[in-house]
């Protein structure tokens, strides 16, 4: 999935989980809808308090297993997410910060800042891609925008666009969050929610 762009990857993922949850939260609104026990169940035999006492266990039972179902779902996208965003940035830092000259990367990196500068001018006149991204790469690490602007203008254009989607990458700490709190997303629900008030009461 790195032809798509990290944008287009959290796009896919927010459509996705919404559509995994939406079908979760529709199943639970049947579920509290549900007033009474199915018929043919001996349910002359019980008592009112019984009954909704045994419609209670019933909803948290079904309640459980479909937030335990739903949670597995949930969790494979955020993994399937967490795949592309990482593919998406492998390419990203090949593009932007790959060079092979390990010379012109040293004289970069050994460069002052007014140095990187006539490195930068020599870089263009020469026509030198490699020179002038070692040179970008050094000036983004130091946050030099200029620099970084001259190599988007004259050298590279389509690597404006990269780096934009560069920086709309989450921290690894974000992600890793993200993929801890799947159960926290999807609590399971409290008996009492899944019954309409006055049957919670009856039955407490």
């Amino acid at each position: 999935m790195s032809d798509k762009t990290v944008s287009e990857i959290q796009q896919a993922f927010t459509e996705s989980t919404a559509i995994v949850l939406g079908g979760y939260f529709d199943q639970i609104d049947r579920l509290k809808a549900q007033r009474d026990l199915e018929e043919g169940r001996y349910l002359d035999q019980l008592s009112p308090e019984q009954r909704q006492s045994t419609l209670r266990n019933e909803k948290h039972q079904k309640a459980t297993e479909l937030t335990e179902k739903t949670r597995e779902a949930y969790a494979a996208e955020v993994e399937q997410y967490h795949s592309a965003l990482a593919k998406r940035t492998e390419h990203l830092m090949e593009r932007l910060f790959k060079v092979e000259d390990a010379g012109a990367l040293s004289r970069a990196a050994l460069a002052t800042d007014a140095e990187l500068g006539v490195l930068s001018e020599l870089a263009t006149r020469a026509d030198n891609k490699e020179l002038a991204k070692a040179v970008f790469v050094a000036a983004e690490q130091r946050g030099l925008g200029e620099h970084m602007a001259s190599y988007f203008d004259q050298i590279d254009p389509e690597a404006r666009e990269l780096y934009s989607e560069w920086s709309e990458l989450l921290p690894a700490e974000a992600l890793e969050r993200q993929a801890d709190t799947v159960d926290a997303v999807l609590p399971i629900p409290d008996p009492d929610s899944l019954m309409p008030r006055a049957q919670a009461d009856l039955v407490r």
